[in-house]
């Protein structure tokens, strides 16, 4: 009988955390921001970005440039930690988000190309870390049988882009590429039982590290509404992506989300005495359900911002100023809605060659995150 119970006890440990990837975490799956002008202002100029990001986010930006160009943005991969307390089956969980480790988030390249321009661009779309660690969880409260548990779940959603973007006419661009997918899923679980303090047969702990990769599409369109030159509208359209390659989690996922966006940005000149200029906007993203009945389950729902740039006209260049709010809808069971208060700062030198911005994000039930980025063109 008491053997009995012990097997059943690490039976039961091990298919409760088989179904449980995550617990209740800001979902940063779909509201991954890559870069510093972009984060700092909210997302509210991803639809109609006209700079080497413009592959990933709306390939008809890339019809706006006519100079070669190149980007790389750097910041971290927010984590979270969740204590876990009280009954094996049923914890109560207390998740804090951390800062994470720093990596590269976007490369990019944009080169003019007949009649339009070229890009292509690596971009980590989606990103989600767990560490969950628990001691002395009640397994078996009549024979005493407790568990220290310790799990570390991530899932990232990496994108390789090459589109064109072209202009049609002095007020429209189009675009369209072709999106190579990879998501990576890690797991490691380490389960000890005790029975009245002893230790007692346990599940095997797992180190579990595959990834999947597919191929989809993105079209994208920006026009300026009444030929007016200081508006813009963008909108975009990334097929769902079917992944292949999945064998231990086979049962998490096998499709990254499509992704329908759009958005309007405008520009205000003359102030400060016609040194300075605003830009504000807002966009939103609609990411389709995916995952049906798997441990990754995506929900349909929306992420979207409004933000604004001030840029201060300086004797050396010009100062942008932004601020900015996202909000993203919780997109699956393991996710909970991410708000946060997006800020940032840049620097356009007088010569245009180069640039650097600088973005954060506070909020969402995690640390604060930042990014940044550093572009220039080159040839002629």
């Amino acid at each position: 009988m008491m053997n009995a119970r012990k097997r059943y006890a690490a039976g039961s440990v091990f298919a409760c955390l088989a179904g449980a990837a995550f617990a209740d975490i800001p979902d940063m799956l779909s509201s991954f921001e890559m870069g510093g002008r972009g984060l700092g202002m909210g997302g509210a100029i991803y639809s109609n970005s006209s700079d080497p990001s413009a592959s990933y986010w709306n390939p008809a930006g890339l019809g706006h440039i006519t100079t070669s160009q190149a980007e790389v943005n750097f910041r971290n991969r927010p984590s979270n930690n969740t204590t876990l307390t009280g009954n094996f089956s049923n914890p109560d969980e207390d998740t804090q988000g951390t800062f994470g480790r720093n990596q590269f988030s976007f490369l990019g390249v944009a080169v003019p190309f007949r009649s339009g321009t070229l890009g292509l661009s690596y971009a980590l779309g989606g990103y989600a870390r767990e560490l969950r660690q628990g001691t002395g969880l009640i397994v078996d409260p009549i024979e005493n049988i407790t568990a220290d548990v310790f799990t570390r779940d991530a899932v990232s959603d990496e994108f390789i882009t090459l589109a064109y973007g072209m202009k049609r006419g002095s007020s429209m661009t189009i675009g369209a590429g072709v999106v190579y997918a990879r998501e990576s899923i890690m797991n490691q679980t380490q389960i000890s039982l005790f029975q009245n303090g002893d230790p007692i047969p346990s599940p095997d702990p797992t180190d579990d590290n595959e990834t999947a990769d597919g191929f989809g599409a993105i079209v994208g369109v920006q026009f300026q509404p009444g030929n007016n030159p200081n508006t813009s509208v963008g909108m975009s359209f990334r097929t769902p992506i079917k992944l292949s390659g999945f064998d231990v989690f086979d049962s998490y996922s096998d499709t990254i989300p499509a992704r329908l966006q759009g958005g309007i940005i405008f520009r205000k000149d003359g102030l400060r005495g016609g040194r300075d200029y605003l830009i504000g906007g807002l966009d939103a993203a609609y990411y389709f359900a995916a995952n049906g009945g798997l441990a990754l389950e995506r929900q349909g729902h929306v992420s979207g911002g409004i933000g604004f740039e001030y840029n201060l006209s300086q004797s050396y260049g010009f100062i942008p100023l932004r601020l900015g709010v996202r909000a993203t809808q919780s997109g699956g069971n393991n996710f909970t809605q991410r708000n946060a208060v997006t800020f940032g700062l840049g620097y356009r030198p007088t010569n245009g060659r180069w640039w650097l911005d600088l973005g954060g994000s506070s909020g969402g039930g995690s640390s604060p995150d930042f990014a940044v980025s550093i572009g220039s063109t080159f040839g002629r």
